[in-house]
């Protein structure tokens, strides 16, 4: 008889890692284990461990990617899935690159995304490399912002609020939100992640 596949689910927020647990015991007959802080992710993660697991960066402890560098570093074998929430993740193209990490996907993506991603992440098959921009966005756009705009812009894919962008720049945040809006409808895409996404792959 096979042994059910221990898949490790690391959120602070209780209701999310039962909806998760739900939604995965759908797909399989895995086991699931909790965590919901880096403390908690780390003793889960010891031996004998899991066999993935799916971690939100925002928890804590987690510090942003020196929670996840922990967790790396500590069991390198153990595939990752990152999960978030938040509207931008400015550090994710170097996680993209850690070995351990099979995919990071946000709260707001289909659960087929989150199947996919799990079925090959317990496949042991190599990460998928950054997802390229799809039928949004137009890189090419980029060489065409007011240098004003491609200082919004690059900020925004930092991980800025608008109110720190304004006090950076002079600026007011209603203005910041308006250069936002000429910023999204120049280069075609919807929200800040794209954006970001489109920077990322720009380079």
């Amino acid at each position: 008889m096979n042994t059910p596949a221990r898949i490790l689910l690391a959120d602070d927020h209780e209701i999310v890692r039962d909806g998760l647990a739900a939604h995965l015991r759908m797909l399989g007959d895995f086991e699931i284990v909790h965590a919901w802080s880096l403390a908690t992710l780390l003793a889960a993660a010891a031996p004998p461990g899991c066999d993935l697991a799916v971690v939100d960066v925002h928890m804590p402890g987690m510090d942003g990617g020196q929670g996840l560098a922990a967790l790396c570093s500590a069991y390198p074998a153990l595939p990752l899935i990152i999960l978030s929430g938040a509207a931008t993740l400015p550090h994710a193209g170097e996680w993209q690159c850690w070995p351990s990490v099979r995919a990071i996907i946000h709260k707001s993506s289909p659960m087929s995304q989150l199947r996919a991603a799990v079925d090959l992440a317990l496949a042991r098959a190599p990460a998928a490399p950054p997802p390229l921009p799809g039928p949004w966005g137009d890189a090419d756009a980029l060489s065409a912002l007011s240098p004003r705009l491609a200082q919004v812009a690059q900020a925004v894919a930092q991980g800025f609020s608008n109110q720190q962008i304004a006090d950076a720049l002079g600026l007011s945040e209603g203005t910041v939100k308006q250069y936002l809006k000429d910023i999204f409808r120049s280069l075609g895409v919807t929200n800040r992640t794209q954006l970001a996404l489109l920077l990322h792959r720009r380079g």
